[in-house]
């Protein structure tokens, strides 16, 4: 080739100086003059008040972007921190709860053990008196049986609950003032016959006193000293012994006792059976001033009663109910049936009143009335024929 002109490009070469040189320093030659020329002019003029806005511009974009964060944060915050907690106690209380059914699962025998058990127990002591709900059965309709349903009353007026309470607070306080008007007569009874044995073995004492001064020929019997001698002992040591056992029984302290509690005992209830009789209206005072004053007495008097021994209370019980039924039910009326020989009060319906509005209200013998009004032939006869079950309104069994 002539000196001077330059080598023709062939498209080879054109492909090789493109693929190769383009990746190192044939692209700075390039890149630089494009890229000086076109940010030199626009920048050397405004380059402090463009800094300045973009410095500005992005300080308050940062600044809005931190407060939007905070406040995001704010407000997810309370959700998802309550929403935790109630997870982590969810997930504690399935824990809770298989761990229970775990311990469950491992002593079923035992807790059906302890199941069987307790309704064997319960079925043992259960009293077959109790009215329970049965099919087919008809059980007396209470007249106050939900008082503790009863509102919160505290008004001064007198109702039908109020003294109805205060009703059934004297029902037992005329219980305990007949029983023990009955231990104290059994008592009495008893201090009675034992000293009247001391004053006829001391009279007889006497009368063998005299005897013995006998001596002689006088005498009737062969070894009549001797004799008298024996008689004279055991009298004095019967005498001892009567005297010794009046002492230890303690008649006259318990007479003594349950006398002055009955006398007590007799004017609260005759006190409060007349003031119970009067109208409402007639009370000269409230009820709250009534509650206040009877209360206590009523309290005292229930809690501080005689202690009768079981075979002593059986027996006056027996004794009231077989000898003197008179007691339990002077008048015919629902208040002066005496309790526990009369059950509660209770709606006496019937064929003929079914319907009416104003059903009256009665009282019936319960199966404690029933049980110790048996005679000694009815016992022979139930022990021999087959116990028979006590039907009363109360149990309808």
């Amino acid at each position: 080739m002539p000196v001077g002109e330059a080598e023709p490009i062939l498209p080879d070469d054109f492909m090789d100086a493109e693929i190769g040189p383009a990746d190192g320093p044939a692209d700075e030659p390039a890149d630089g003059p494009a890229d000086e020329p076109a940010d030199e002019p626009a920048d050397e003029p405004a380059d402090e008040p463009a800094d300045e806005l973009t410095k500005v511009s992005e300080l308050t974009k940062v600044s809005e972007l931190t407060k939007v964060s905070e406040l995001t944060k704010k407000t997810v915050k309370g959700p998802s921190s309550e929403t935790d907690e109630e997870d982590e106690e969810i997930q504690l209380d399935d824990e809770l709860f298989k761990k229970l059914r775990e311990n469950i699962s491992m002593n079923s025998l035992e807790i059906a053990d302890l199941k069987s058990s307790n309704q064997s127990q319960i079925s043992e002591d259960s009293n077959p008196i109790t009215p329970r709900p049965r099919s087919g059965k008809k059980h007396p309709k209470f007249v106050y049986a939900n008082i503790l349903d009863e509102g919160l009353d505290e008004s001064d007026e007198w109702t039908d609950l109020k003294r109805y309470r205060f009703q059934k607070c004297l029902w037992k306080l005329k219980y305990n003032r007949i029983v023990s008007s009955f231990y104290l007569d059994n008592l009495k009874k008893g201090e009675t016959k034992w000293s009247w044995m001391i004053v006829v073995i001391s009279t007889l004492t006497s009368g063998l006193t005299i005897a013995n001064n006998v001596e002689g020929d006088d005498t009737p019997i062969q070894n009549y000293n001797t004799y008298i001698n024996v008689l004279l002992t055991i009298s004095s040591m019967s005498t001892s012994l009567i005297a010794a056992w009046i002492k230890k029984q303690m008649f006259i302290e318990r007479i003594n006792a349950i006398d002055k509690f009955l006398v007590d005992l007799n004017s609260l209830c005759e006190d409060l059976e007349v003031k119970l009789s009067l109208l409402d209206t007639n009370r000269l005072t409230d009820y709250f001033a009534f509650k206040e004053e009877y209360i206590p007495q009523m309290t005292k008097y229930l809690m501080t009663n005689p202690i009768i021994p079981p075979d002593e209370w059986k027996q006056c019980i027996r004794e009231i109910t077989m000898d003197y039924p008179e007691l339990l039910n002077i008048d015919d009326t629902e208040d002066n049936k005496m309790w526990p020989w009369y059950g509660d009060l209770i709606y006496d319906i019937n064929e003929d009143n079914k319907g009416d509005d104003d059903i009256p209200h009665a009282r019936y013998p319960t199966s404690f009335y029933t049980r110790f009004r048996k005679s000694k032939q009815d016992r022979l006869r139930s022990s021999c024929c087959g116990k028979a079950k006590h039907k009363t309104v109360y149990n309808n069994n």
